[in-house]
Order: structure tokens, then C-alpha cells, then sequence
């Protein structure tokens, strides 16, 4: 088998698990709102949902208008940005690191692909 030139890797649940910085972000949202919120819900109703369900089901009828949604979900996320940041290689899935030196010693060049707007912070990250 030829070896690749490149290996381009999803982000979240393949180089490194964002959920808790997820968590952490619409907490924060949440406290901010004065709206309760747990862990159990977010691990029930959040994940893997994109921000405008995610943010409908936080709020969960209370009324905003539409202008106060998008700013809702615009601090949302940069409370995640703030929290991912922080992220250091131990962040890395375990294993992961060790599969990334190993394919760069082999001179594979290495990508990080993502949904997410934040990847590139994350990717400089966890740089290894």
C-alpha cells in the first residue's frame, strides 16, 4: 500500500472531545440568562445540535426577540472560544498524540478539519 501524503482528521471525538468546553459555554450562557441548566440536560439535549436548537431548547419558550437570540448565540460562542483556548495537548484523545508524532515522523502532512468556526484555534492548541 502506498503511503498517503496527507491525513486530514475531523476535529471533535477524533483529535480532541469539545463537549465539556460546549458544556462549559452554554452554562455560562445560562447562568447569564438566570436559566437553569445541568450537565444531564446538556448530555440529553445538546449534543451534537447546532447552536440555534441547542439555544431553543435552553431557553424552552421564554420570549426573545430575534435580535437578542443572535446575541444569545453569538456570546455563546464566544464564551467556547475563551474556553478552548485554554486547551493544551493533554486535550489530545488519548493515543492521539502519539498517532500524530508517529505519522509526522513518517513526513505525512497533518490537517485538521472542522464545522467549526474555532478549528484553528484548537488545531494551534494542541499542537504537538
Amino acid at each position: 500500500m502506498q503511503q498517503p501524503q496527507a491525513i486530514i482528521f475531523d476535529l471533535d471525538g477524533v483529535v480532541t472531545d469539545t463537549s465539556e468546553y460546549h458544556y462549559r459555554a452554554w452554562k455560562h450562557l445560562a447562568d447569564d440568562e438566570k436559566i437553569p441548566f445541568t450537565r444531564e440536560e446538556n448530555d440529553a439535549h445538546l449534543r451534537g445540535v447546532g447552536r440555534r436548537e441547542s439555544l431553543e431548547y435552553l431557553i424552552r419558550g421564554r420570549q426573545y426577540s430575534e435580535q437578542q437570540i443572535q446575541e444569545m448565540m453569538e456570546r455563546k460562542n464566544r464564551y467556547y472560544q475563551q474556553f478552548i483556548r485554554s486547551m493544551t495537548p493533554a486535550d489530545v484523545v488519548p493515543g492521539g498524540r502519539e498517532l500524530l508524532q508517529e505519522i509526522r515522523q513518517r513526513g505525512i502532512k497533518t490537517a485538521i478539519s472542522s464545522t467549526t468556526e474555532s478549528s484553528r484555534a484548537i488545531d494551534h492548541s494542541i499542537k504537538t
